[in-house]
């Protein structure tokens, strides 16, 4: 059986960048010839690399950006198609997509489809286009319905949407609006993110200072994020963890990678990737990625102590939290041996427990999970 490895390929253009994002991302504006070429240079890199995983079997592909969608729909194909000649692709591997209401239609859809997307991901954000209008994003409400039912039409079975908390004048009620009105359309997925104030953002100008007093405050945060747990809970949409909820066997595959710290190779301008335990990301630097050669930067091969830190950082952010006979198998070591006086202390504060077989972070906790996860560190 061959050894699992999954696949993120970015694509690095948006029509406009949002007022909050901080992601590797340029407008595509005037840049149909150099899109073209970075899609060309994007699947040299993805056949150059597969001699180094021919022991392996993709079991996940995730192209994000950036919005994907913003590019031809026969970029996305041929991205794939390179994929499944090259690489060994599980006939049952999930290959999600990120999509901008905003840049979706029809003949798109169908072309991903062809080309063997199986689970899209919409960024909705807010059902208020009030709220749409101050994140900066290029659609309306009515522009992710459309959308929506266009990609039901054509096939897709598996639906992720993404929705937004904490935004600028924003309170529970506005919040759980956007909650049941998406909720009601039946999505098999759920992503629910904090608004995060990054440097260098117009948002960071706008509410990095005095603006803060418009957002919500701590207290009102956390009551949104219980609501939103039980809103969803009500249409069959389970939190599995902190920001995710799925119906029964809709978890996102891919980001369990990550949770699970299992191997991934990123592809394209500034993708991260960790493969049996090393760490490395490309370059940021577009006109380097675009020569070739060695675009690789800030390896890393991680020590056994930083492996086991990310094994708890990652595996508590999951709801069902960190299986105590995996640790064991991975690392030979048992986890209350190693971190029993954190834990005893943690579970004395009410802020983690332990049920079949896994410790996880109580309802508590999980309000304050940095400062629980912070203290299996190890120097």
């Amino acid at each position: 059986m061959k050894k699992p490895l999954s696949l993120y390929i970015h694509i690095p253009y948006c029509v406009r960048k949002c007022a909050y994002c901080d992601f590797l991302s340029f407008s595509c504006g005037e840049r149909e010839a150099e899109i073209a070429g970075y899609v060309g240079r994007l699947i040299r890199e993805i056949a150059e690399n597969a001699c180094k995983y021919v022991d392996r079997e993709v079991i996940s592909i995730f192209i994000g950006g950036g919005t994907p969608s913003v590019i031809k729909a026969d970029y996305i194909a041929d991205i794939l198609g390179c994929i499944k000649e090259k690489y060994r692709v599980s006939d049952e591997a999930e290959i999600s997509m990120e999509a901008n209401p905003g840049t979706l239609d029809r003949e798109k859809l169908m072309i991903y489809r062809k080309a063997g997307v199986n689970r899209l991901s919409i960024g909705c954000q807010s059902v208020h286009d009030d709220e749409l209008k101050c994140l900066g994003r290029i659609h309306s409400f009515e522009d992710f319905i459309r959308c929506y039912d266009m990609a039901r039409e054509c096939g897709f079975e598996n639906i992720n949407v993404d929705l937004m908390a904490g935004l600028p004048g924003s309170d529970e009620k506005k919040l759980e609006k956007s909650l049941r009105t998406v909720a009601e359309m039946g999505p098999e997925h759920i992503s629910v993110y904090d608004l995060i104030i990054e440097e260098g953002t117009p948002f960071h100008a706008r509410y990095g200072g005095k603006g803060a007093a418009q957002l919500p405050d701590e207290e009102t945060d956390r009551k949104m994020y219980h609501m939103t747990a039980s809103v969803l809970k009500e249409y069959g949409l389970e939190r599995y963890e902190i920001s995710n909820y799925a119906k029964p066997g809709y978890e996102c595959r891919h980001n369990l990678v990550y949770w699970n710290r299992e191997d991934y190779l990123g592809l394209g301008l500034n993708a991260a990737s960790c493969v049996d335990n090393v760490r490395w990301k490309n370059t940021s630097d577009m006109s380097k990625y675009m020569k070739g050669g060695e675009i690789r930067e800030e390896r890393e091969e991680l020590s056994i102590n930083e492996q086991k830190f990310e094994t708890m950082m990652l595996g508590l952010r999951l709801i069902r939290g960190v299986s105590i006979q995996e640790y064991r198998n991975r690392y030979g070591a048992d986890l209350y041996e190693e971190y029993g006086e954190h834990i005893a202390k943690m579970k004395e504060y009410g802020l983690l427990t332990e049920g079949a077989g896994f410790l996880r972070l109580t309802e508590a906790g999980l309000d304050v999970a940095d400062a629980v996860i912070e203290g299996f560190a190890v120097d």
